[in-house]
């Protein structure tokens, strides 16, 4: 085994399923584990992962909001359907490799992680 623990294998799965909280919990969950745990790194890069896509998909969300009031949004909603389904899908993946004690890097939003 490579040293993770129950407790770090928990955080890092908690980061990534925390849109099932509601409301702003899927930013509010992984925003706090990323600032408590900056000392563990196992726990740090998930956590990151998952803020950093939890609030990419919460900018698009927002964007196609703003452009529905135009209605050219309304075009929008099935594509942010699809990014929401995307979301669902690589945090099962990400929370499974946290669960096995591996990292994970959410697809296409790389540059924005190594940037924070």
């Amino acid at each position: 085994m490579n040293g993770i623990t129950g407790e770090q294998k928990l955080l890092a799965i908690l980061a990534h399923i925390s849109y099932f909280l509601g409301g702003l919990g899927f930013i509010i969950a992984p925003l706090i584990i990323f600032l408590l745990k900056k000392d563990d790194d196992f726990v740090y890069e998930h956590s990151k992962q998952a803020l950093v896509a939890h609030l990419a998909i919460l900018a698009a969300s927002f964007f196609a909001g703003f452009l529905c009031m135009l209605v050219i949004g309304v075009f929008l909603l099935p594509v942010v359907a699809i990014v929401w389904i995307i979301l669902l899908v690589t945090s099962i993946i990400a929370a499974s490799k946290a669960l096995q004690g591996e990292s994970y890097q959410y697809p296409f939003i790389q540059k924005l992680v190594d940037k924070l």
